[in-house]
């Protein structure tokens, strides 16, 4: 009888013994739970940030690597962006999609890009002719997404910002929009495909990587995009002119998966809706504002040798261009109400905060 409890004896101690070796091993290895609690100070937290800009661009060197190198910074290292250029992880077409599944965890949903999804409030953005500088766009669409635009729970957004105005590049300037009847122009995002409709012309969707070929072999006679990204793109090597009308920019706002965030400690999620995202918006929204005119200019030296330029229209011309504006701000107001919205209020609070931010709008 003894001798079967000193048995057990040893069978109990050496149980606990392989117990508590295994708890160290977990303990030294580094693995923690995520609690939500600031202690977990030691975990280092990868996410993943997807654009569509090259590597050499612009925004790549400007915007997304100083931001990843501010975030490891003010995160005292805890919180790592892995930065992905050229779209590697998706495209933008595909992005509120890949947000909300996790394919990466910080990236742009462009709303008009996904008009047909529960992003289609922020498309007022993109009626043409009312945002179009960066610098107006977080006074004007911040608030109004803020009370129109929530979108899905698996998204958390962390502000809004731009690119720079949208000009049309080709071989010859646009001196009257009857010069757009029947030409093929690309562009990708609705509210500037109605306006050049309207202006009769023939839009051509494609995505930003077939801007450079599609002009080279002739598929269109113009391409629409921004003065900095023509710059990135060398559409100079296959246009000799930038028209230059600032039909609009292209409204950026900016997620998180919200699994992602919601796994970081609580210090780091106030972290990144307080201050690491504000501050990405505001490096994309100074990079486009001040590096417009510089690549515009860049364009203008570069085709200049080939007799080419930049054509700003006359007065007389711009009214022609802007003349279909208050007709598309009716027809969104009108798809809002039939998608259930109350279009007309959330077009007259639009309004009001455009003319707050000094923008002149149609009546």
């Amino acid at each position: 009888m003894k001798k079967q409890k000193y048995l057990l004896f040893l069978l109990v101690s050496l149980c606990t013994l392989v117990l508590v070796a295994c708890g160290g091993d977990k303990a030294n290895s580094g693995e923690k739970e995520v609690s939500g609690d600031s202690s977990d100070s030691g975990e280092t937290y990868e996410l993943n940030a997807n654009f569509s800009a090259s590597a050499s661009s612009d925004f790549i060197k400007q915007v997304a690597e100083p931001w990843a190198e501010y975030v490891e910074e003010k995160s005292e290292g805890r919180i790592k962006i892995n930065v992905y250029s050229g779209a590697a992880l998706g495209s933008l077409s595909s992005g509120y999609a890949d947000i909300e599944a996790g394919v990466y965890e910080v990236g742009f949903i462009i709303p008009g890009l996904h008009s047909d999804t529960d992003a289609f409030p922020m498309t007022i953005g993109d009626i043409p002719f009312l945002l179009q500088s960066p610098d107006i766009v977080p006074k004007v669409l911040g608030p109004f997404i803020e009370k129109y635009g929530q979108i899905s729970e698996d998204v958390t957004y962390l502000g809004v910002t731009s690119t720079d105005a949208y000009q049309i590049f080709g071989q010859e300037p646009i001196k009257s929009v009857s010069d757009l009847k029947n030409k093929k122009i690309s562009d990708s995002v609705a509210g500037r495909i109605e306006l050049l409709k309207t202006l009769n012309a023939t839009p051509v969707s494609m995505s930003n990587a077939d801007l450079y070929e599609s002009l080279e072999r002739g598929i269109t006679d113009f391409a629409v995009y921004t003065g900095v990204g023509a710059i990135g793109y060398k559409f100079d090597e296959v246009t000799k002119w930038m028209t230059k009308v600032d039909i609009a920019v292209s409204n950026m706002p900016f997620y998180i998966n919200t699994d992602a965030l919601e796994s970081l400690p609580q210090d780091l999620q106030d972290l990144m809706l307080n201050d690491l995202g504000p501050k990405f918006n505001q490096l994309c929204t100074d990079m486009y504002t001040a590096t417009a005119t510089k690549n515009i200019g860049t364009y203008e030296e570069h085709v200049g040798a080939n007799g080419g330029g930049v054509y700003v229209p006359t007065e007389a011309e711009f009214a022609e261009w802007k003349a279909p504006i208050k007709k598309q701000m009716e027809d969104w107001v009108a798809e809002a109400n039939k998608r259930g919205y109350e279009g007309q209020a959330m077009m007259d609070y639009y309004v009001e905060l455009l003319e707050s931010a000094g923008v002149e709008v149609p009546k």
